[in-house]
This record gives C-alpha cells, sequence and structure tokens, in this order.
C-alpha cells in the first residue's frame, strides 16, 4: 500500500535493473536530477539511501529538510548525519561490490522497521527532528574561526574556551 520512486544513477548493471522494473506502483528514473530529486523529497515519508559508499552525503540532508525521514546504509556522511531512531533508520554496512542476499535483507527489514513507525509518535517526532536540525554553517563556522584565534594566539584560552562551546549542529537533535 505505498509508492516506489527509484532516481539516480550508479553501476550499469544495476541501472539495468532499474529501467526493467515492471510492477505496480513502482517507477524508476535512471538519470540525474536535482529537481526531479527536490519534488521526490517534498512528497515522500521515507528516503532510501542503501549507498555502498558516501563520502559526505547530501541527499539525506535534503530529504530530511523536507521531514522525509532517511533509510541509509552505515557507511561515510550518513553514519554522521542520521541518528538511530532519532532522525532515521540505519540498515548497516553493504558490501561494496556485489548485490548480496544478506544486503537484501538487511534493507528488507530495515525498511519494514521503518514503515511500521508511519503513522505513530515515533515517526513524527522524527519527521520533526529532520526538519528542525540546523544544518547550515553558522555554528561550524564559529569554531573554524575560534580554531584559527587559538593557533594566532596560542598562549589565549579565550579562543580555545570559545571553540570549545560550539556544539555540533546534528549533535543538538
Amino acid at each position: 500500500n505505498c509508492q516506489i520512486v527509484i532516481l539516480g544513477t550508479g553501476k550499469k548493471k544495476f541501472e539495468k535493473m532499474v529501467k526493467a522494473l515492471d510492477l505496480p506502483n513502482v517507477i524508476g528514473v535512471v538519470k540525474f536530477s536535482l529537481p526531479l530529486a527536490h519534488h521526490i523529497f517534498a512528497g515522500s515519508d521515507f528516503m532510501a539511501i542503501p549507498s555502498r559508499f558516501e563520502p559526505c552525503g547530501l541527499i539525506q540532508l535534503q530529504a530530511m529538510s523536507y521531514g522525509s525521514v532517511p533509510i541509509v546504509s552505515s557507511t561515510g556522511g550518513l553514519v554522521d548525519t542520521v541518528k538511530e531512531g532519532v532522525t532515521g533508520f540505519h540498515i548497516g554496512a553493504l558490501d561494496a561490490d556485489a548485490l548480496t542476499e544478506a544486503d537484501a535483507s538487511a534493507v528488507a527489514a530495515t525498511v519494514v522497521r521503518a514503515v511500521e513507525s508511519y503513522g505513530t509518535e515515533q515517526y513524527a517526532q522524527m519527521s520533526k527532528k529532520c526538519i528542525g536540525q540546523d544544518l547550515s554553517w553558522a555554528e561550524p563556522a564559529k569554531k573554524w574561526e575560534a580554531m584559527i584565534e587559538e593557533m594566532k594566539s596560542p598562549a589565549s584560552t579565550d579562543a580555545t574556551i570559545k571553540k570549545a562551546s560550539v556544539e555540533t549542529p546534528v549533535v543538538k537533535v
């Protein structure tokens, strides 16, 4: 009782599988399209990001700004920005080279866990926390400024105190 949209590019063998999808309520679009991605973010309750490698991860940040709760693999920047049970769900690490049965089972189990939360207070709180995060550079910039001041004047404790007072934005959730 849902709709699934798959958007993106990747390994050619997976792109071919997405193009061949023939299921009701499922569509696959193999291309990079930021405008289409934003429409999907705005209309989705969950955003699955089963990346095998994700050095930073902007997709989940963009999805969270719309209140779409991310379901992510536990890799790279996804680990740093999505907190299990707070701002999303973690699948675990996935095989970097192949689609294994264990990976498929982990993705399916995590999606089921996420869907079971839909319509509950837990889901509502997660969605609100996703939207409410301050993911701007305002606070990190203050920390960088304090670090530079600390390097310029190593004897000054003011810069060290200033640096220590700045929290990482995603920790505020």
